[in-house]
């Protein structure tokens, strides 16, 4: 009788990290692991996260990186000295994917290097509130990490243009570039980045003329966000509208001198692939205004 309900590894492994994805625990498989071995043996291929902590002694991460096969590392918690904990990272024969250092006081530079030589994995990597991080930085990490595809620099009050070329010009597969608070950054792309798909450029001082140059640069980009930018008006957002013509989603919110919602409703009803937007505060539109945005498809909020 038990045998018709038999289901294969890798069937209960897509159940099972469906479960993931619908839970806010920290461990979402923490009771389906105690039902069997066999699923505590499949629930362990598929936490991939680890936060690595002050307590962690080298004994307990040679443990944990051989039981769990750890793509995503946060070390965000962590408070000793990141250089000789990546360079003791390096030693394993890890496939790390997503990297995060945020609130650190500064770039871990010799640790990145010794890291980046063993493990050449690495796609993803999070900085967010790193104060010191400067145009040396980033020439560091990208030249350690060319095969970026998201890079988020968070609060970063240091980066430069400059820095952000550098970054754009070297991996050339980046598709996410997360620039939320930079706030002394005037973003300006010069050349052309095809694959970047998702910008986010809320609170820096990004303007209409920035936008033009990006827009015309940057045509593929589905998710462009500009919370908080007060230099940007419907000149700006034309701009986007017009130039990017596979955009999904627009945010715009507290952006305080776009004021004619007239002009913003025409160019999002002719743009037919834009279906988020996320107006300013002060918006109001009219029922009627409301009725076309629906009947293209498009949620405002």
């Amino acid at each position: 009788m038990a045998a018709k309900f038999y289901l294969p590894e890798d069937c209960w492994e897509h159940v099972f990290s469906l479960l993931g994805d619908k839970t806010d625990e920290d461990d979402p498989y923490k009771y389906v692991s105690l039902v069997s071995k066999q699923f505590l043996s499949i629930t362990n291929r598929l936490r991939c996260y680890l936060s690595v902590e002050n307590h962690h002694t080298p004994p307990l991460l040679r443990r944990l990186f051989h039981r769990f096969t750890i793509t995503d590392l946060d070390l965000s918690s962590y408070n000793g000295n990141l250089n000789v904990l990546l360079r003791k990272i390096s030693h394993f024969p890890l496939k790390i994917t997503s990297l995060d250092l945020s609130d650190q006081p500064m770039i871990p530079t010799k640790g990145l290097q010794c890291f980046s030589q063993k493990i050449t994995t690495l796609t993803s990597l999070t900085c967010f509130s790193i104060h010191a991080i400067h145009y040396t930085a980033l020439i560091l990490i990208v030249d350690c990490f060319p095969n970026l595809e998201h890079l988020a620099l968070n609060d970063c009050d240091d980066i430069s243009e400059e820095g952000i070329d550098h970054v754009l010009r070297r991996c050339c597969k980046m598709t996410h570039l997360d620039l939320f608070g930079c706030s002394n950054l005037k973003m300006m792309i010069l050349f052309e980045v095809p694959q970047l798909k998702v910008l986010n450029l809320s609170m820096t001082r990004v303007n209409d003329d920035a936008l033009f140059v990006i827009s015309k640069n940057c045509r593929g980009i589905l998710k462009l966000l500009l919370e908080n930018c007060h230099d940007v008006t419907e000149k700006g957002v034309r701009h986007v509208v017009e130039n990017c013509a596979q955009l999904q989603k627009i945010n715009l919110r507290n952006c305080s001198i776009i004021v004619n919602s007239d002009v913003l409703v025409s160019l999002i009803l002719s743009r037919p692939s834009l279906k988020n937007v996320t107006t300013p505060d002060h918006y109001r539109f009219s029922d009627k205004e409301m009725e076309l945005l629906l009947r293209q498809g498009c949620n405002v909020y």
